[in-house]
C-alpha cells in the first residue's frame, strides 16, 4: 500500500516498513547456518544410525529452519501506516491494529530503546491515561519514527529510555517483560530449562 493510495480507514499520507538491524540480521544467520550444520555433525557422530533416526534429524533441523525463515519474513513484512483518521499496523498473520488519531495524546521518541534485544529508535503512542496503544516497532529508522510521533499532539523526546524511567514517568506505557527486562529473561531462561528437564525425565522414563 502506496502513500496516496485509499483504505478503509482513509487516504495513506505516510508509511514505514519494518526492518532489521545488523545483531538481528547475525543471529538469523547463525540459527541457520548452526541447524544446517547440525546435520552432517549427527551424521559423522552416528553412522551407524537407522535411515528413521536419521530422517528425524533432517526433519527436526529444516522445521526450526523453516520456523525461523517464517518469523523473519513476518518481521520484514510489518509495516505501519498513517491516514488522516488513524494509525494502522500491520503484521503478516496477524490481525491489523488501527488506532484512532483522536485517541493518541502523546507520542514518546527515544533514539535509544534500553531494553534487551530491542534496542534502536523507537516512538511509543499512549492516550489519556498514559496506556500503550502502538509501538513503532520493528520501524528502525530513527527519521521514520520521529515522523510517526507527529501524529501526537504532543511529543516528549528521551535520548535514552530506561525501563526505570520509564516505569516513574509512565507506568502504564511499558509492558510486563519491558518494564523488568531481568525477570523476563530469568522467566524465559526458566520455561527452557522446565522444557530440557521435562525432556530428560521422559527420555529416562519412556525411553
Amino acid at each position: 500500500m502506496a502513500v496516496g493510495q485509499t483504505t478503509e480507514h482513509g487516504t495513506v499520507l505516510f508509511e514505514a516498513r519494518g526492518r532489521m538491524d545488523r545483531a538481528g540480521k547475525w543471529s538469523i544467520l547463525a540459527v541457520v547456518v548452526g541447524c544446517l550444520l547440525v546435520i552432517p555433525f549427527a551424521f559423522a557422530r552416528n553412522p551407524d544410525a537407522d535411515l528413521t533416526e536419521n530422517l528425524l534429524i533432517i526433519g527436526a533441523t529444516y522445521v526450526i529452519v523453516l520456523v525461523t525463515v517464517i518469523l523473519t519474513i513476518v518481521h520484514l513484512n510489518s509495516r505501519i501506516r498513517v491516514t488522516e483518521t488513524h494509525v494502522i499496523k500491520s503484521r503478516l498473520l496477524r490481525r491489523a491494529l488501527a488506532v484512532p488519531r483522536a485517541d493518541i495524546a502523546e507520542a514518546v521518541v527515544t533514539r535509544s530503546y534500553a531494553v534487551p534485544r530491542l534496542g534502536g529508535p523507537r516512538a511509543i503512542l499512549l492516550d489519556r491515561n498514559g496506556e500503550t496503544l502502538l509501538h513503532s516497532h520493528p520501524v528502525r529508522e530513527l527519521a521514520e519514527v520521529e515522523a510517526l510521533a507527529q501524529v501526537a499532539p504532543h511529543v516528549t523526546h528521551v535520548r535514552v529510555l530506561r525501563p526505570e524511567e520509564a516505569r516513574e514517568r509512565w507506568p502504564r506505557m511499558l509492558p510486563w517483560s519491558h518494564a523488568n527486562p531481568k525477570a523476563g529473561v530469568i522467566l524465559g531462561f526458566g520455561i527452557v530449562l522446565g522444557v530440557v528437564v521435562i525432556g530428560v525425565l521422559a527420555a529416562v522414563l519412556f525411553g
